[in-house]
């Protein structure tokens, strides 16, 4: 179920009308109940691994483990289901050219949608609540509830423990967010509908051929594909923070104008917040972080941004783009440390260069194989005529002005320009652009990117 198909505004709607009758525990179960209906409409099998996942983690929380060998073999086994049907493929393949030997492992089954962040909130549930013994929730359809809270079950944010259980007993519609809430939900859709997926299928095109590129094509590819992956993410997030806030519930920021960054650092600074705190907090500082001497620091930074590449997808592209980002990390810290200052460089060509530099990373991560990346890379040095430009007029007219109004993109300029504006025009202006987009798409729907990963 989709936020921007006619489907979800039904089942939206259902789940509003029928939640003023249910009070105390029976509204977290009535709740749970109708995410439990949002996830399994994909397809209901695989409601099992959600709910399965939620009883794991809440048992083995309320056990109280202290043994390090038992929370490892606990995190390991939160990490079955994405193991198996996420990489599995992926070992076996590695395995069969390292090994020169036939590895009979095939598997028809569809990748769960969201199946990474439903693992990774597992993982930094069991963590979390094993050093804050307060953290443990007892009520187990609290815990259900905080793995399978619909607005930011299948692409996030990243929650952690302390974010969302407390606020569980309170969810209710709050009627004084729903101009805000409305429009940040109007906002997202906007990106997805009207500027994510009218640039997809030229970005599909590009990407999915085996011919040569020119110069122009390759371009369209490099900045279509920057917006388009932006508008898409950013687009869910705003929507899942403005279901949120109309429930009472504050998520946490997902992104904060990435393509206004200065240097890569600050990029993850901004970009998927949640993705970059969770690193840091489970992998980043426990593989030893930056307290054993640069060097340490150079190799835990540079394992983390690969692992971090290899969680997006199951290929070695993703983990090529991971190790481009750890790379320029590791630069920014050893040219720190060797105390070369930048700060005479205006800020606009420091954004200029992290903008052109992520978007060289973003090549590898949607492309599908190192074959096709190479193609897009060397089409920047082969000329050609600009038909596709021509044939494809609205694309730079979205990705000018994506980049114009990007440094206003923020929850907090939202949130300001809906307290300056006067409530009946947001409220009418929303809901024109919400049923709008989810008119665009009844004929093709298509999935948030993320929902993949």
């Amino acid at each position: 179920m989709l936020f921007h198909s006619p489907t979800f505004i039904i089942f939206f709607g259902i789940f509003l009308c029928g939640l003023p009758f249910v009070k105390g525990e029976w509204r977290v179960i009535y709740i749970c109940l109708f995410s439990y209906i949002f996830y399994g409409w994909w397809y209901p099998p695989y409601l099992l691994i959600l709910i399965g996942l939620s009883v794991f983690a809440h048992y083995f929380s309320l056990a109280n483990i202290s043994s390090r060998m038992i929370l490892l073999a606990g995190i390991a086994l939160s990490l079955l289901p994405l193991a198996f049907f996420k990489y599995a493929g992926f070992i076996s393949e590695n395995l069969e050219a390292i090994s020169g030997h036939e590895i009979s492992f095939e598997s028809n089954l569809s990748l769960p949608i969201g199946i990474s962040f439903i693992s990774f909130t597992a993982i930094a549930y069991i963590i979390d609540t094993r050093k804050q013994r307060e953290l443990v929730e007892r009520k187990f359809w609290h815990t259900a509830l905080f793995f399978s809270f619909f607005p930011q079950l299948i692409a996030g944010p990243i929650l952690r423990a302390q974010e969302l259980l407390p606020q569980i007993s309170r969810i209710r519609l709050v009627p004084s967010e729903i101009k805000f809430a409305l429009l940040l939900f109007a906002i997202g859709i906007v990106k997805k509908v009207g500027v994510a997926d009218q640039l997809a299928p030229v970005v599909d095109q590009i990407y999915s051929g085996d011919a040569p590129l020119d110069f122009a094509t390759s371009l369209v590819a490099f900045y279509a594909f920057s917006v388009q992956i932006y508008c898409d993410f950013s687009g869910y997030t705003d929507m899942a923070l403005g279901l949120g806030l109309l429930l009472g519930v504050r998520l946490p920021l997902n992104f904060n104008k990435p393509y206004c960054a200065t240097s890569i650092r600050d990029f993850w600074r901004r970009w998927h917040m949640t993705l970059s705190r969770f690193l840091r907090d489970y992998l980043y500082i426990p593989l030893g972080g930056s307290q054993n001497g640069m060097m340490r620091m150079i190799f835990t930074l540079l394992a983390t941004m690969l692992l971090g590449g290899l969680w997006h997808g199951a290929a070695w592209t993703f983990v090529i783009w991971g190790g481009i980002h750890g790379v320029f990390i590791a630069i920014e810290h050893l040219m720190e440390k060797a105390g070369i200052d930048l700060s005479a460089i205006p800020k606009w060509l420091k954004n200029l260069f992290v903008i052109h530099l992520v978007g060289i990373a973003w090549i590898f991560f949607r492309a599908p194989d190192f074959n096709r990346a190479g193609d897009v890379i060397a089409g920047f040095v082969q000329m050609g005529d600009w038909t596709i430009l021509v044939n494809n007029p609205l694309v730079p007219i979205l990705v000018l002005g994506t980049f114009l109004l990007h440094r206003k993109d923020s929850v907090m300029n939202i949130r300001s320009f809906s307290e300056r504006t006067p409530s009946s025009m947001i409220i009418t202006l929303s809901i024109m652009l919400i049923l709008i987009c989810s008119a665009l798409s009844i004929n093709n729907p298509s999935a948030f990117i993320y929902f993949d990963f």
